[in-house]
């Protein structure tokens, strides 16, 4: 766990780390042998106190038959004697012979009844332990309980020498477990020291020898190196070196050659860029000076028309060509919107979107009369926006002249504006075709209907406006209906 905590060790550090681990595997293994010592010890304690209660009780036994053999003897020899004489020649007898034996049992005789006639110990039967052995035998011819009796307290004198004897043998042992460990500890330190000098002083050597060689390309010296491992580290650095220096050689050509063909490559694309910029130049003027040239043709249509139209009755004819040249100029507002945008800011200001809106719907409701629709408006009064004029042209030009471009004949367009909680929603609906691909409808240059005409950029300028001023746009098409949906920030 040590090692995993740090990804970068040093020699020092993994050497104190392997001392340690040796110094706790020498501690943890003196631990064992002293519990292995302990058990053995205590196993031992339970042996001789087993085998000492056997003993006892053997003698006990055997000193209790030997009374009964004398009590035995003595009735046979005084049964014509009263009970009162035999027992007092029983204590003699008896008295006689623990006086003649070296023994710790003592011996009793005891009436039947319970009353105590001798005693050959001082101890009392109160004195007596639980631990004592005591065994006992019934004489009936004279009503006598004989019993023999050992104290096992001596046992325990016993037990107390043996435990002092185990802890002077245990505190001895352990000394000795750990000087052997501190002198294994110092040897192993030592050894270790020396080994990570030589190894400190080698790794020295190879990181100055690559650094060199970074620089010189000069091969490490392996008659310096004393350790295998190292010199196999060191002859595949050779080797190593050797393909550098092969390969810096041929860079240093291939860098030469290389810097000869990008000069010619940076000048041809130089030359390239040029040519395309002044095309875009070119095109730019083209485009901006076509737009200004079909503006001012299409301001004459529009304004002959509209003379027309107050001197005399309106004409189908020139209703038709009243509405394609406002799909023109539709368009040209586009074309003119896309060439100005990057280089014009659009101010915003506070606009009156009712009246705004009912204009646009006048403006496109020759059109529409011309593609044989009606516009239907249901637009609400006193709605205000904060936006650019120009920019809500173009939102709201688009979609009206998408609408008639793709509603079917004599249907009705229905436009409508109004609030709702802190938005106000610009709507328009045809009745036409369902949506192809929703998804590409605001894409530029795509067309729903590539015989209809058009660019295809007026959605896609719809789009870029409503994302630049936060108008949520929603697109709703099945097969009887179109919806477009705009919800503006009210004003």
């Amino acid at each position: 766990m040590l090692l995993k905590k740090k990804d970068n060790k040093s020699i020092n550090q993994i050497n104190f780390m392997a001392i340690l681990f040796a110094g706790l595997f020498a501690f943890i293994s003196a631990c064992l042998v002293i519990v292995n010592e302990y058990l053995e010890f205590q196993k031992e304690i339970k042996i001789i106190e087993e085998s000492y209660i056997q003993t006892q009780q053997k003698s006990a036994s055997t000193q209790l038959n030997l009374l009964y053999n004398i009590t035995e003897y003595r009735y046979k020899q005084s049964q014509n004697l009263p009970k009162e004489q035999i027992y007092q020649k029983l204590k003699e007898d008896v008295t006689a012979l623990m006086a003649n034996t070296e023994t710790q049992n003592y011996l009793f005789l005891e009436r039947s009844s319970g009353q105590m006639l001798y005693r050959s110990s001082p101890i009392t039967p109160a004195e007596e332990t639980s631990k004592d052995i005591v065994v006992t035998k019934a004489f009936e011819p004279l009503g006598l309980i004989l019993g023999s009796g050992v104290s096992t307290r001596s046992i325990e004198d016993v037990l107390a020498q043996k435990k002092k004897d185990y802890q002077d043998k245990i505190i001895n042992f352990v000394l000795k477990i750990y000087m052997l460990t501190l002198f294994l500890y110092l040897v192993s330190t030592i050894e270790y020291r020396y080994v990570s000098d030589i190894m400190k002083r080698e790794i020295r050597f190879i990181v100055y020898s690559f650094k060199k060689a970074s620089q010189s390309y000069e091969f490490i010296d392996m008659e310096k190196i004393k350790f295998q491992e190292f010199e196999e580290i060191v002859t595949h650095a050779n080797v190593m070196i050797e393909e550098i220096k092969s390969k810096n050689h041929a860079l240093v050509e291939l860098n030469s050659n290389l810097e000869m063909i990008v000069e010619q490559k940076t000048e041809e694309l130089k030359r390239s860029v040029d040519f395309t910029q002044e095309l875009l130049e070119k095109q730019d003027r083209f485009i901006k000076n076509a737009i200004h040239e079909i503006n001012t043709p299409l301001s004459i249509i529009l304004m002959n028309i509209d003379l027309y139209n107050l001197k005399y009755e309106k004409n189908p004819y020139l209703l038709k060509i009243e509405a394609a040249v406002k799909v023109l100029d539709n368009i040209y507002e586009d074309l003119a919107y896309v060439v100005k945008k990057d280089r014009v800011v659009y101010e915003k200001a506070m606009i009156d979107f009712s009246k705004f809106l009912t204009e646009r719907v006048e403006y496109f409701e020759d059109v529409a009369e011309g593609n044989k629709l009606h516009i239907i408006t249901d637009i609400k009064r006193d709605l205000f926006i904060v936006f650019n004029e120009i920019e809500l042209q173009r939102i709201c030009d688009n979609n009206l002249s998408n609408a008639i471009k793709y509603s079917y004949e004599k249907q009705p367009l229905h436009v409508k504006l109004y609030a709702e909680q802190e938005s106000i929603v610009f709507e328009v609906q045809n009745s036409g075709e369902k949506i192809k691909a929703p998804d590409q409808l605001f894409n530029r240059y795509y067309r729903e209907d590539e015989a209809r005409g058009g660019f295809g950029l007026g959605l896609n300028i719809v789009k870029e406006i409503c994302d630049a001023n936060d108008v949520a746009i929603t697109v709703l098409s099945d097969e009887a209906k179109t919806l477009f949906r705009y919800r503006f920030a009210k004003g």
